[in-house]
């Protein structure tokens, strides 16, 4: 009897330990020394310590592909004049793909950590492909940064200029060089991904002729159902209908459908507790809902936090919702299952982008930065007939 107890914990503690170590990576990273790793997992930061430039990383990961990333604590950043103590450009993280039973092996040199090789999945296989075929841009991208930076040490202003050409041709062709990977690579999990974040540079014909155009491997995770849900929402805006409706988690946790508003004008304040121009802002939205709250006016805030975790996301948000006095409904685009990216959705681009809707819930007015003087005429116009 003790025997067969024995051999059950046996068992059972060998479960567990599968249970809780659903993804190993493994890394060796030339120049990595023995400084920290830092993971953005599912649950927050997951940090080690390396080993003569080796490390290795273990934890939960969700039920599909989730993508995330890594970094080292080595400084890689850009300054920007004035020292370590002035203003930098934070450089580039290596993007990696959290799976079930993934066992990664990441190679490559600390300094450039985001151009890292990942093996031992199709997922990152897929990833590792596709910062090949764009290394060249990303080399090029970094010394026009720097050169930029010395010009402007330097005081020379047509030599920023020039640069700043070049730049924006560098980013020409990384955009057209991601769109012919995801055509030319169809059965790829980072085409997929890559399709997600780059949906606003699409028509909406051919958005949808791109994402047709993809194997139906991967079209039931979360990035694929971003992507049909951009395209419904495109082709309700050529058309002149409604805005797309979501639903999201407020302060209390209770879910809010942008839906239950129809019947008022509604202004969408996409924000977040980390953007200064959006907390300006808030006092003149104040003055705003009190003055035509009562006459059919709302505001929904829609919050997204750059922080690691939803606890801290909810916590920096509430927090910033306090201070700033907020009464009108806040939701969070950053819950741990997220459904429906609404950032996404609406094709947000910077912060804040205000959007007004009307009792129809169509869009009659959208501006990227606080709205000002145009938002107020749009109100008075309504309200004040």
């Amino acid at each position: 009897m003790k025997q067969k107890i024995a051999f059950t914990m046996v068992l059972l503690a060998g479960f567990i330990s599968t249970q809780a170590q659903d993804y190993n990576i493994k890394g060796k990273l030339e120049g990595q020394g023995n400084e920290r790793i830092i993971l953005r997992g599912l649950n927050g930061e997951i940090t080690v310590e390396a080993k003569n430039n080796s490390f290795e990383l273990t934890g939960i990961a969700g039920e599909e592909p989730f993508v995330t990333t890594i970094n080292t604590s080595l400084d890689r950043n850009l300054y920007l004049g004035g020292g370590k103590t002035g203003m930098y450009q934070p450089s580039l993280p290596l993007e990696i793909v959290l799976s079930k039973g993934a066992n990664l092996v990441i190679t490559g040199n600390a300094i450039d950590i985001n151009m890292a090789s990942v093996t031992g999945d199709a997922l990152n296989e897929s990833f590792t492909q596709f910062r090949k075929s764009e290394l060249h841009l990303v080399k090029e991208m970094d010394a026009l940064r720097r050169q930029l930076v010395e010009t402007r040490i330097m005081g020379v202003k047509e030599g920023m200029n020039e640069i700043g050409k070049k730049m924006l041709e560098n980013r020409q062709a990384m955009a057209a060089s991601r769109k012919k990977f995801i055509k030319t690579h169809p059965d790829a999990f980072a085409s997929i991904y890559f399709l997600s974040l780059t949906a606003k540079e699409y028509k909406t014909a051919e958005l949808e002729d791109t994402y047709n155009g993809l194997s139906e491997t991967y079209k039931n995770t979360r990035y694929a159902k971003g992507i049909l849900a951009k395209i419904e929402a495109l082709k309700v805006a050529d058309a002149g209908g409604p805005a797309p409706d979501f639903t999201k988690p407020d302060v209390n946790g209770r879910l809010v459908s942008l839906s239950q508003f129809r019947g008022k004008y509604v202004l969408l304040d996409f924000w977040g507790s980390w953007c200064g121009p959006c907390r300006a802002a808030n006092p003149h939205l104040k003055e705003l809902y009190s003055a035509y709250a009562t006459k059919g006016f709302e505001i929904l805030g829609v919050a997204s936090e750059k922080v690691s975790g939803q606890a801290q996301a909810e916590k920096v948000w509430k927090e910033a919702i306090e201070k700033d006095g907020l009464t009108w409904t806040n939701v969070l685009n950053n819950e741990l299952s997220m459904k429906q990216d609404v950032v996404q959705l609406y094709n947000i681009e910077g912060y804040p982008t205000q959007i007004l809707l009307d009792k129809e819930g169509k869009v009659i007015g959208r501006w990227l930065g606080a709205a000002g003087k145009q938002l107020d005429d749009k109100l008075k116009a309504i309200f004040n007939k």
